[in-house]
């Protein structure tokens, strides 16, 4: 049975037109005295909900999502320029944890936030692994260790990017110390169906979203590349992850509560930035 993409409160709806400008594919047209429909030869809509949170008289739904639709948004900026700033600029890489577990509550409002984080046309390519048992983090560092050993004994250690720190690396995990997870409680994947070509952007951009979103949460995140590299190429490591079968692993995360507390901003050099016009 077929179901129109969204659906039009004609009685709340004032005409105005502003559903049909914002509509990226003309999915939603207007006629002449402004008054909305659908187009019959537009292409598939990505319910992105623009005509959704650009309508003044809350006069549209999107089909499928049932009593989940409209939430208010703040009429104020909900962030200064200057607290941004902070934020982003405060941002660091955390390579010392507490022994302290992060409670399930907390990724669930994470990922809450996270999902509206931007995805090309809107497909929401990216899915979560949370691995949440700090043990089972121990074993993939484990299965990493053993891999990069069977790198160096094959020589292969000029196909990774610090190749050359991989006997570095496992000399001091033989020696106790953890340059794989560093002592995170947690670690997050993002993974995505072989065939979803935006997924690598998608992951990102969701990663980076729950980068910064964590550090209100009072959490510290590390970006783990050796692992996701590990991931693709080891089955050992995938099967201690427990990653579905046909998937590909996209970005890694460390997180946890940070050990150590930081007083300083570093510097960086300035924006490479050219104007054109």
């Amino acid at each position: 049975m077929y179901q129109p993409p969204v659906l039009i409160n004609r009685e709340a709806c004032t005409a105005c037109g502003i559903c049909g400008k914002v509509c990226m594919f003309s999915i939603i047209i207007s006629d002449e005295s402004g008054s909305p429909g659908l187009n019959p030869h537009a292409p598939p809509c990505s319910r992105c909900g623009h005509c959704i949170v650009f309508c003044p008289s809350s006069a549209i739904q999107l089909s499928g999502f049932g009593e989940r639709q409209i939430v208010p948004v703040l009429s104020e900026k909900p962030v200064t320029p200057d607290q941004i700033k902070t934020l982003v600029t405060s941002r660091r890489s955390t390579r010392q944890y507490l022994k302290k577990v992060i409670p399930r509550e907390v990724f669930e409002n994470l990922f809450d936030i996270v999902r509206y984080a931007p995805s090309a046309m809107n497909l929401q390519t990216v899915h979560w692994q949370v691995i949440y048992d700090t043990s089972i983090v121990r074993s993939v560092g484990s299965a990493i260790i053993s891999w990069m050993n069977r790198m160096i004994e094959e020589q292969r250690l000029h196909e990774f990017v610090i190749g050359s720190s991989f006997p570095y690396i496992t000399r001091e995990w033989e020696k106790g110390r953890d340059l794989i997870s560093h002592g995170a409680p947690h670690l997050l994947m993002t993974y995505s169906g072989a065939s979803d070509p935006t997924a690598p952007t998608d992951a990102i951009i969701a990663t980076s979203y729950l980068d910064l979103t964590a550090m209100a949460y009072g959490l510290g995140t590390c970006w783990a590349g050796i692992i996701k590299r590990a991931a693709e190429w080891s089955p050992e490591v995938r099967s201690v992850m427990d990653l579905p079968e046909g998937t590909i692993p996209q970005t890694v995360l460390l997180i946890g509560y940070p050990a150590l507390r930081h007083y300083a901003i570093p510097p960086r050099e300035p924006a490479r930035i050219r104007w054109n016009g």
